[in-house]
């Protein structure tokens, strides 16, 4: 069943988003990946999140993205995260399917840009808007994202830029 393969990939944040969908569908229906989780927003949208935290108060914020994808042998997510650090800001690449070893983004027909920042279910791509990725994302309309296993080879899942500039630019003037 399904449940399981979700459940064993997904990280625990993932897992508490998507279960009340999974316990909604009940166990004779096909889980609708189609609606939204209230914590990760609509699918393929570009959200931005900020918080205070609790402990240090200060603002906190992420812009996300993710995709859902059920491909008949592997279910799960992939999500894309740009997080304020320092003056800058860094791109996560998350997913539910493990040890990742490596991994790329390619904006339209820009050249790749590739890290093997690395570890369990995410990547890294520092330097987002000093490496001019930033303005990739700006001015461009699709991302393709791939993702390096060590044993189940790669995956491949494209992001729209749609909504990227104003939801990026909100980030920016609430952090201010």
């Amino acid at each position: 069943m399904r449940w399981k393969g979700l459940m064993s990939g997904v990280k625990a944040a993932a897992a508490a988003a998507l279960l009340p969908l999974l316990l909604a569908a009940g166990p004779s229906k096909a889980v609708d990946f189609s609606k939204a989780s209230a914590d990760f927003g609509p699918e393929g949208a570009w959200t931005n999140q900020c918080d205070i935290d609790r402990m240090t108060d200060n603002k906190t914020c992420r812009l996300m993205i993710y995709r859902l994808f059920d491909d008949g042998k592997d279910v799960g997510f992939v999500a894309l995260s740009i997080i304020p650090t320092g003056n800058d800001f860094h791109l996560f690449l998350t997913t539910s399917q493990g040890l990742v070893d490596r991994c790329a983004i390619r904006v339209d027909r820009q050249p790749r840009i590739e890290t093997q920042i690395a570890t369990l279910n995410m990547c890294m791509f520092p330097n987002f808007v000093s490496g001019r990725v930033a303005d990739q994302f700006r001015n461009g309309s699709t991302i393709l994202v791939r993702v390096s296993f060590p044993r189940m080879g790669k995956r491949d899942i494209d992001f729209p830029l749609n909504g990227f500039s104003r939801t990026f630019e909100e980030m920016q003037r609430s952090l201010q």
